[in-house]
């Protein structure tokens, strides 16, 4: 389980320490709350529509190619966010974000449910839930620091 736990943490803290420094670096990138709001929800709203997609997805081939595949997906997304400045970018790399998380989400699930007999599965779920917790909290708050 320690892997699951790992990988929830590690997109969570990638996801929200990203985020946490949206307002960095170059002032003409920033050009309004608007922006920013759009490019935070694109992350969600990719979740939000290809969630399913990937959850039946890891249904038929196996949760484990999907959520190294997310994995993977994300890390790309993630140094490509990192790389650029231009606005357009920015947006497709955040996307990516989201898409890539909403491969990962639903196989990380089935994989806990998959590792754990189902007297255990609350428990198993409830830890799996903490460590992707530490990283909602601690990303924002490192990523800020790294720009501080």
């Amino acid at each position: 389980m320690w892997p699951l736990y790992a990988a929830g943490f590690t997109t969570a803290f990638g996801a929200h320490g990203i985020a946490a420094n949206l307002g960095a670096g170059d002032e003409d990138l920033v050009r309004s709350v608007l922006y920013l709001g759009v490019l935070l929800a694109l992350y969600d709203g990719a979740e939000v529509v290809l969630k399913p997609v990937f959850g039946t997805l890891a249904d038929r081939v196996g949760a484990r190619p999907v959520l190294l595949g997310g994995l993977v997906a994300f890390a790309a997304a993630s140094a490509v966010f990192v790389a650029v400045r231009d606005p357009g970018w920015l947006w497709a790399a955040r996307l990516g974000q989201g898409a890539a998380a909403s491969a990962f989400s639903p196989a990380a699930s089935a994989l806990v449910a998959r590792l754990n007999p189902q007297a255990k599965h609350g428990r198993a779920f409830g830890s799996y839930g903490f460590f992707k917790s530490i990283g909602y909290t601690a990303g924002p708050l490192l990523g800020g620091v790294l720009v501080w």
